[in-house]
Order: structure tokens, then C-alpha cells, then sequence
């Protein structure tokens, strides 16, 4: 190892005394939602989300999906990625002050976390988050010298970015004459590719319910590649649009100290969480959309969507800020997430691997087999094994063994 290797080590190593509780309580916390979420799609193809597929479940299983499409759907995604921006800033305000190239490091820490993604979306889940994370922070790098004040109306601009040009492609397409070349062009545009999405998920639909492993992975290759490349700029505006409203709140010591933000959390609490739940519930009362064609159902929808994420997301963080200072009870109680948040990228990827092993034909082929309930059931049990399995490790070992993988590939140790 080289003297630069040891001093990147030197200077971004975070040992357990270093860390911000209520960062891994958060970060275990949005574990849950994560895999509430996700266990849906573990059970179906990924692109069935833009052809706007109507689930027919009824009685206690529409239940479920109604409470967790306005409690749950991108909201924990988007507190994983409030917190990728805040662990930006400590990231790299700690390596600032130790070396000369903090945004190459920070670089490096990227690039693996992209192959991780990549080798993720292949080999195990077509739905993965790491790459998106890799290539979304590569514009944290333009925003390292940003005052906070600046660093939320950035982010602000970039989240609302997609949502104002699919607003414009919706009074485009439907002030233009229907009969018009441009129009009928893009008609047909929607068709071929509302049909491409069709056969991609009619293909990866069997794949996953019987088919060979390398059918499957032929599937996730299919699926992970079209939704990139169909909604590429809005996935990574978006995202860039969170990681620097989290930059924001680590420049301004929400979240990164609790203590001295208890009005703020307040705040946060009431004007994140009542415009939040009511974007989401009416979102619920619209129909199911296709996010192919920019019609007004789509881009309501899209809208409504953005805003219950960003605002009961941080309502959720807010709240479980305040209740970390209430009580001892209620502080030890959140404190046994703290563990699996430590092991967040461990965590997250057993969560696909033992999912896709449970659901998939080359494993215990239960593709589709259970419902709403027993997959509710099922996530939080996991869920808690994965908190004690946390604790238990962590006893033994410094790092969850992705992130001390992660570690290694970074820092060169």
C-alpha cells in the first residue's frame, strides 16, 4: 500500500465512536420500507411499473397495498438518498482536512460503488439503487464549495427539473393538432415503445416464475437496460435533486446534530409531513396510469408523487429525530436499528439476494405465489433477523462484509 493509500485511509476512516447515531437508526429504519416495497417487485417485472399495471387484489390485501403505496412507495428511497447526500458531506469534509485530493477519493469511492451496483442488477436484482447512487454522486463533485443556502435550491431545481419538462411534453402532445406528422410520430414513438416494455416483461415474467438462472439473468439484463435508458435523465436529475438537499442538511447540522435542532425537527415534522400525506392520498384516489405517454393523469401522478416522497420522507426522519431525545425507553428502542444501519450496503443487497433465491424459479420458485399479507409478514421478520443479525456481527467485526469489501477497494486496505 502506498503512503497516499494509508493517508486516504487516515483520513476518511470512520471508527465507531466517530459515527452519528441517528444516522444508522435512520439508515436501519429505511431498511423496512426499503423491503416493504420491494418485495412486490421481487414478485413481478420491473417494468410493469411504466406500462401502469392495475393490481386486482381486494379485502386485506388491497388494504395493504393502498397503505404502503401512500406511506411507503418512494419514501424510503428517498431517505436512503437524503442520507447519501448528508454521508457526502462527512465523507468529504473529513478527508479535506487530511488530504490534497479529497474528490478523487470520493471518486474511487463511486466507482466501486457503481461496479457493486452493476454486478447487483446482474447477477441478483434488475432493481437496483447502487449504480444510480454511483452515477448520481458523480455531481456532488461540482457542488463541494456550495453554501447550504444554495445547496437546497439546487436541489430543489434538480427535483423539480423532470417534473417541469414532463409538464411541458404534456401541454405539448396535447395542444398539438392530433392529426399533425409531429403528433402521430410520437404516437407512434409511445407505441413501439409501450410494446418493447410489453415483451420485456412478458419475457422476464416467465423467466423469473420458471425459468434457468441464466434466463433470469438475461431478464435483469433486458429490464435493467431499458429502464435506464428510458428514463435516465429523469432518474438522475432526480436524485442529484436529493443527495444535495441532504448535502444541505449536513452543512446546516440537521440530522448530524440532533441535539441542538429540536424546532427544526418540529418544523420539518408539520411542513414535510401535512403536504406529504396529502399529495399521496390524492395520488391514491387517481387510476392507474402508463408513464410511457406524457398525458395529465402521468404527470399529475408524477408530480403528486415527487412531493408525498421528499415530504413524508423527511416527516419520518423528523419524528424519529424528536423521539431519539424523549426517553431512554424510546431511545433504546431505536437504538437497536442502529446496527443494521451500520450494515446498510450488507443489508441491502441480502435483502435481493435472499428474496430473488426465495421468489425465482431457480430457487424455491414462490415467484407469485403469496400475497400482501404474507409478504408484509414476511419483510418484518426478516427485517428484525436482519437487526439481530446486525448486532451479532457487529460484536465481532468492525464492518458488514460489503462495506469493509467497499472499504477495501477504496481506500486500498
Amino acid at each position: 500500500m502506498t503512503v497516499t493509500d494509508q493517508r486516504n485511509m487516515t483520513a476518511c476512516s470512520i471508527n465507531s465512536s466517530q459515527r452519528i447515531e441517528l444516522l444508522d437508526i435512520l439508515r436501519g429504519f429505511s431498511l423496512l420500507g426499503i423491503l416493504l416495497m420491494n418485495m412486490a417487485f421481487f414478485q413481478s417485472p420491473l417494468t410493469t411499473t411504466s406500462l401502469g399495471v392495475e393490481g386486482n387484489e381486494s379485502g386485506i390485501d388491497y388494504a395493504i397495498a393502498w397503505s404502503l403505496f401512500v406511506f411507503a412507495e418512494g419514501k424510503f428511497y428517498t431517505m436512503f438518498s437524503l442520507l447519501f447526500g448528508i454521508g457526502f458531506v462527512i465523507f468529504y469534509d473529513r478527508a479535506k482536512q487530511k488530504i490534497d485530493t479529497p474528490k478523487w477519493l470520493f471518486l474511487r469511492r463511486l466507482i466501486v460503488l457503481g461496479i457493486i451496483g452493476v454486478a447487483h442488477a446482474v447477477f441478483v436484482w434488475a432493481g437496483d439503487i447502487l449504480f444510480i447512487y454511483a452515477v448520481s454522486g458523480l455531481f456532488l463533485l461540482f457542488f463541494v464549495r456550495t453554501s447550504a443556502s444554495r445547496l437546497w435550491k439546487w436541489g430543489l431545481f434538480f427535483m423539480s427539473l423532470p417534473v417541469a419538462l414532463l409538464w411541458l411534453s404534456t401541454v405539448s402532445v396535447n395542444a398539438s393538432d392530433q392529426s399533425s406528422e409531429r403528433a402521430q410520430q410520437y404516437q407512434t414513438d409511445t407505441n413501439e415503445m409501450k410494446n418493447t416494455l410489453s415483451e420485456v416483461a412478458n419475457f422476464a415474467d416467465e423467466a423469473y416464475s420458471s425459468g434457468s438462472y441464466r434466463a433470469v439473468t438475461e431478464a435483469r439484463i433486458d429490464e435493467f437496460g431499458l429502464l435506464w435508458s428510458g428514463e435516465i435523465l429523469f432518474t438522475i436529475s432526480t436524485f442529484v435533486g436529493i443527495f444535495l438537499l441532504g448535502a444541505a442538511f449536513s452543512r446546516n447540522g440537521i440530522f448530524t446534530s440532533p441535539e441542538t435542532q429540536i424546532k427544526v425537527y418540529k418544523k420539518l415534522l408539520i411542513w414535510g409531513g401535512i403536504p406529504g400525506i396529502f399529495a399521496a392520498l390524492y395520488a391514491s384516489a387517481l387510476p392507474a396510469t402508463e408513464m410511457v405517454f406524457p398525458t395529465i393523469n402521468a404527470a399529475l401522478l408524477y408530480s403528486l408523487m415527487q412531493i408525498s416522497a421528499l415530504g413524508l420522507c423527511i416527516a419520518y426522519m423528523a419524528f424519529i429525530a424528536l423521539m431519539l431525545g424523549r426517553s431512554k425507553n424510546q431511545k433504546s428502542i431505536l437504538e437497536n436499528m442502529a446496527p443494521a444501519g451500520r450494515m446498510a450496503l450488507t443489508n441491502y443487497l441480502l435483502q435481493s439476494l435472499c428474496f430473488t433465491t426465495l421468489f425465482y424459479g431457480y430457487g424455491f420458485g414462490l415467484y407469485g405465489e403469496l400475497g400482501r399479507l404474507e409478504m408484509i409478514l414476511l419483510a418484518l421478520a426478516f427485517w428484525l433477523c436482519q437487526l439481530k443479525l446486525s448486532q451479532w456481527w457487529l460484536q465481532h467485526f468492525n464492518y458488514g462484509p460489503c462495506e469493509w469489501l467497499w472499504r477495501l477497494a477504496t481506500y486500498g486496505r
